[in-house]
């Protein structure tokens, strides 16, 4: 799990009460959805920031993407969880 300056990050959680006509925007790096634009915008910028880690490696200033790829080696199989 990427670290948000060494902290767990907890996405946000969708909101329950979207209707079919309201505008959304997806952070395409975390899969969060917003209806605030403004609040899409500084996730965008969050996750393009070097304020990442990996919470299996210790490596630290990544972008979101980087510390999500950083893991991945490192996971244990669902098997030995």
């Amino acid at each position: 799990m990427p670290l948000l300056r060494k902290d767990p990050f907890v996405p946000k959680k969708p909101s329950t009460n979207l209707k079919a006509d309201d505008e959304v925007f997806v952070c395409k790096a975390t899969m969060e959805a917003f209806t605030d634009y403004e609040e899409y915008f500084q996730r965008a910028i969050l996750c393009n920031s070097l304020v990442w880690s990996c919470s299996l490696t210790g490596t630290y200033e990544h972008f979101w993407g980087c510390a999500v790829t950083s893991n991945v080696p490192h996971e244990k199989p669902g098997y030995l969880k």
